[in-house]
């Protein structure tokens, strides 16, 4: 008796489960916030996401600007959402990681983040001028001056990706800040301001040869597997540690969203990611999508965080 007893109230919480899956999102909009002005990256990836993620799981995504503090002010309406998976965000990765382990108030704690997904990930080069007689990092850093990189800001995740391994490299450099965008940042390479810098491939590719002007070439990618042909990787360097830096699409909801929630959230994520209209597009656009789970997305949060206060002292340097 006691155990059909058991067994009759497993059936019916399973039941009770399966319908307030059932249920969700049925009922309401999911508002994705996207923590930037529109037209950036970030703004873009989510509203190309949007109707795939539709289509997905049956409701409507309503994308939602709230810029400020830069991308903290986003994460921390999400924050104070309902975890009910009615609002998710997208978050800006490692550039709120870098702010955390340095110190800096951002209104909420990552760790306390319900992560749900990893949509894509951008990885960085080291580029110098075409014609430069500088074809490796080692030929890069035995110079008697300082190298000279150009970059926005200080804070900004490729200075503070150069800054921290050039450091690992034992390279001496000069980060030249303050240039309006990325694209200042190249050009001042091409023109002979800086010496080299650091940016993700899919920027840099509208200045190499094959892909777009030929006025930069790459001498490094910061990856453990090769990514452009002929160009060293962080392993072949011995450094495999510089894979480490990258700019992640993750995607997460206010603390305590249940379970089975959150998986729905990441299944329709996931088979938007696989659709043709998202797939299409983030190939034309020179976006390398890979999902990552929940599981694997919280575990990619930990080793960040673990990787990035090693460096605490290099990056709060600037801050």
């Amino acid at each position: 008796m006691k155990n059909f007893v058991a067994t009759g109230l497993a059936a019916v919480a399973l039941m009770t489960g399966g319908a307030a899956l059932a249920d969700f999102p049925a009922d309401d909009n999911i508002t994705f916030v996207i923590p930037y002005s529109p037209g950036g990256g970030f703004d873009t990836i989510v509203r190309q996401f949007a109707p795939a993620l539709e289509e997905a799981m049956g409701t409507t995504v309503v994308p939602e600007n709230i810029s400020g503090a830069g991308g903290s002010r986003g994460g921390q309406s999400v924050h104070r959402s309902d975890p009910d998976g009615y609002t998710i965000g997208i978050y800006n990765i490692p550039g709120l990681t870098v702010n955390e382990v340095t110190g800096r108030d951002q209104g909420f704690a990552l760790d306390e983040v319900t992560w749900i997904a990893n949509l894509a990930v951008a990885r960085y080069a080291l580029a110098v001028k075409a014609d430069s007689p500088i074809n490796s990092v080692e030929d890069l850093c035995a110079g008697d001056a300082p190298v000279k990189f150009s970059d926005t800001g200080a804070t900004s995740t490729a200075s503070v990706t150069t800054r921290i391994s050039m450091s690992i490299l034992g390279c001496d450099i000069v980060d030249v800040t303050g240039y309006a965008g990325s694209n200042d940042a190249m050009i001042a390479v091409i023109s002979g301001e800086t010496d080299a810098t650091i940016k993700p491939i899919s920027s840099l590719a509208r200045y190499l040869e094959g892909s777009g002007s030929g006025d930069l070439k790459l001498i490094l990618t910061l990856s453990d597997a090769e990514l452009v042909d002929g160009v060293a990787t962080a392993v072949d360097i011995g450094h495999p540690e510089l894979a480490k830096f990258t700019l992640n699409r993750v995607i997460g909801g206010p603390p305590g969203i249940p379970a089975d929630v959150v998986s729905a959230i990441e299944e329709g994520l996931r088979a938007a990611s696989d659709s043709d209209a998202v797939t299409s597009w983030a190939e034309g656009a020179g976006v390398d999508l890979e999902f990552m789970d929940a599981a694997e997305t919280s575990a990619m949060m930990e080793d960040l965080k673990t990787f990035y206060a090693q460096y605490a002292d290099i990056v709060g340097a600037s801050q």
